[in-house]
């Protein structure tokens, strides 16, 4: 895991002195599908695996740092999160580095022995961006569930273990118009330099995101 990490960080310093030499990008946020405005916020409906549909509110507490409301549906369970993110290291204003920060809550289900659960995903993007608004990013995260009788203290009760797995996502996104972004986000779920099995929580070991994000 280490190893593909350090492969992860080489790529991305090797992009940035590509690009260190580009034009400064507009800092419009309606051109930006994460953060928000300092004071404004941001409204980011979506699709993909394994959720059937993801809405936000987010926040901006300041330029770089943003906080939302999440709640999530999928074909058996719903969710409940808030999802924070925090801009790390900038350069002008083509490329950033920043770290995202969901929490969910998932309410008992016929699932993984009928226990509520919690899930968290924090994780690390190198993100790049053109003139015209357009943005690609890598990143790696590290997902963990865990039923609510072992965040509670009452491990004994607990119907499942609890589980880690590492991952690595790439994405875009794109303006299309009245102040509205297009993003899409591929994932692929591991355990170390494997695809995830029949432990992950989420079925397939992918996770897709596709929707669109607007400046309110």
């Amino acid at each position: 895991m280490r190893k593909h990490c350090f492969t992860w960080l080489s790529i991305a310093c090797i992009l940035t002195a590509t690009h260190s030499q580009a034009q400064p990008a507009t800092s419009d946020h309606t051109l930006d599908h994460v953060f928000a405005a300092a004071g404004g916020s941001k409204l980011t409906i979506a699709t993909g695996i394994p959720y059937l549909g993801v809405f936000e509110y987010a926040y901006g507490l300041s330029e770089d740092v943003t906080a939302g409301i999440l709640y999530g549906q999928t074909p058996s369970v719903e969710g409940y999160g808030v999802r924070v993110r925090g801009v790390l290291f900038r350069d002008s204003l083509m490329f950033r580095i920043y770290l995202c920060v969901p929490v969910l809550y998932y309410p008992q289900t016929k699932e993984l022995g009928g226990d509520a659960w919690w899930l968290t995903r924090p994780n690390i993007n190198f993100e790049w961006i053109t003139k015209s608004g357009f943005r690609y990013k890598v990143g790696a995260s590290v997902i963990a569930a865990a039923s609510q009788y072992w965040v509670g203290g009452e491990a004994w009760k607990a119907k499942f273990n609890p589980g880690v797995w590492n991952a690595f996502h790439a994405g875009v996104s794109l303006p299309v118009g009245c102040g509205i972004m297009f993003q899409s986000e591929l994932s692929a779920v591991m355990n170390g330099v494997t695809l995830a099995g029949k432990d992950w929580v989420g079925g397939p070991p992918v996770i897709l995101i596709t929707g669109f994000s607007y400046e309110l």
